[in-house]
């Protein structure tokens, strides 16, 4: 799944959610997605000397998405770890900070989800 199709999707109220609307989206990003790169790499092609700043694009998407996410579902434990991820990778390995800070922030919703599952079923025992 794309990302934007995810972050619309999640947006979305529960009942507006359907596996027909999220299949047309999900084409609908691919084929923009696919014809946007193509096109890109024309364009791209065409100037003569690198264009600065740029490659700050895919950040900003992907903060802009998650900020949209948060107002919608206003889940304040997962922006908190995407920080602490971000905080960390940067101290730890700047060099590769993104990278860092994805396994991590991974691993973290991954615990984060086990603990809330463990609370769960012992919620579950004790009823």
């Amino acid at each position: 799944m794309i990302d934007e199709v995810y972050a619309v999707n999640a947006s979305l109220p529960e009942h507006e959610r359907s596996a027909p609307r999220l299949l047309a989206m999900q084409i609908a990003c691919e084929v923009y997605w696919v014809g946007g790169g193509l096109v890109g790499v024309a364009l791209g092609a065409a100037p003569p000397a690198p264009v600065k700043g740029l490659e700050f694009a895919l950040c900003a998407l992907f903060t802009v998405l998650t900020l949209d996410a948060f107002r919608s579902r206003k889940e304040l434990p997962s922006l908190l770890l995407a920080g602490a991820s971000v905080t960390v990778a940067l101290i730890l390995t700047p060099g590769m900070a993104m990278f860092t800070a994805l396994l991590l922030f991974v691993g973290l919703l991954l615990a984060r989800h086990a603990l809330a599952a463990r609370r769960t079923v012992q919620e579950a025992a004790r009823a």
